[in-house]
């Protein structure tokens, strides 16, 4: 039997996580009940930075409290719990909380300060709860580093003092940093993919077939963009070389905007099979549950469908497509590793430019490994 974690990235179907605010704990039981319905085992859930950290000396017991009722409401119905902290960054809005004004979080020392003692407050919250997993530092923070023009590595310094907040809040807990595809595949991203594998208990993977421009290369086909998720984990097992740390497909999703003949369910189905032929991937994460309401204004049209369940809590044909084959998936044996490699030379970064010659060789199954050669580092 696999011993893969499946889950979703739940986003509250009736106040998305303006929730916080405006709780209400029928409203997430119910969206919970649909969630285990499905058959999933976890979910990961997003602290909204200037809700839970308004000021730099004050943090919000109550939305402290609201966290722990979620989690009480999560363990009731056998769901584990990933609370992601610092969410500046989430569905294509910047939420960073306004009393940073100028100042860059992952540069400015008194702002980095404030946000270890968030992240070491949540994990103090949190730690011993029976729903909890493991603690995520932050959703894809490479985000805003690249949006402040930050130079490559200079936020490793960053991530080692968040983690080494996390681990005294929440001592012995799991820590994952939630970075998106860019460390990966880039060599100038201002966390890298090195201080990410050091770092983390879980090395995350965000493997979207459109953001990292795989949908746009590689197209829908037999060889197509569902395939990102096998290339991403191959290039971290290769980052992470003998260090042996398990890997999680933290977000993965697809838009019927993106796609011109594949039908969403058949397309999610194809990248759920490719990432299970992954052996060292160790949980996969849906995103999201559920839509986002159209009554909130100013997301990305993309946004509003990403869900398995609709604003309504209705299931829609992809979530029952994707339960189906969660449920099959979960039935068979861990898979071994394929045969196949492919050599990562020094100096070549594993860009689309390299994904294009892992994916004219991959099978039908599996892509071939990623082996690194030794030399020095891409530049």
């Amino acid at each position: 039997m696999s011993t893969v974690r499946y889950g979703v990235n739940y986003l509250p179907s009736r106040d998305w996580w303006y929730a916080w605010v405006d709780w209400n704990d029928a409203d997430i039981a119910r969206d919970l009940d649909v969630i285990a319905g499905l058959g999933f085992d976890h979910i990961r859930i997003q602290c909204l930075w200037p809700l839970f950290q308004p000021n730099p000396a004050h943090i919000s017991p109550v939305l402290l409290s609201r966290l722990v009722r979620l989690l009480d409401l999560a363990h009731e119905r056998g769901l584990a719990v990933c609370p992601t902290v610092l969410d500046g960054w989430l569905s294509g809005f910047d939420f960073r909380p306004a009393w940073l004004r100028d100042a860059d979080p992952f540069t400015d020392p008194a702002a980095v300060e404030a946000a270890a003692v968030l992240v070491t407050e949540v994990g103090k919250t949190v730690a011993g709860h029976p729903a909890l997993w493991c603690l995520d530092i932050a959703n894809e923070p490479n985000v805003l580093m690249r949006k402040a023009g930050l130079g490559p590595g200079t936020c490793d310094g960053w991530v080692h003092r968040m983690v080494a907040a996390a681990r005294d809040g929440a001592p012995g807990v799991p820590i994952t940093v939630g970075v998106d595809h860019e460390p990966w595949m880039t060599s100038d991203c201002a966390l890298s993919a090195d201080a990410v594998v050091e770092v983390s208990d879980l090395i995350a993977i965000h493997a979207w077939p459109y953001f990292t421009g795989a949908l746009g290369r590689f197209g829908e086909g037999e060889r197509g963009a569902w395939a990102i998720p096998d290339y991403l984990a191959q290039i971290a097992v290769a980052t992470m070389g003998d260090r042996g740390k398990p890997l999680w497909v933290q977000e993965v999703g697809v838009s019927e905007l993106w796609l011109e003949h594949a039908s969403v369910p058949d397309f999610a189905e194809r990248m759920l099979r490719r990432i299970a032929a992954v052996p060292e991937v160790a949980a996969v994460t849906w995103w999201a549950s559920h839509d986002i309401d159209h009554r909130f204004a100013g997301f990305d049209e993309l946004e509003y469908g990403l869900g398995l369940i609709d604003a309504a809590n209705t299931i829609k044909l992809v979530g029952a497509r994707v339960r189906d084959v969660v449920a099959e998936l979960r039935a068979r044996e861990r898979p071994e590793p394929g045969p196949e490699t492919i050599a990562l030379p020094p100096n070549v970064v594993p860009d689309l430019d390299f994904a294009e010659k892992w994916f004219a060789g991959m099978g039908a199954d599996v892509g071939p490994r990623i082996v690194r050669e030794k030399g020095t580092t891409a530049e």
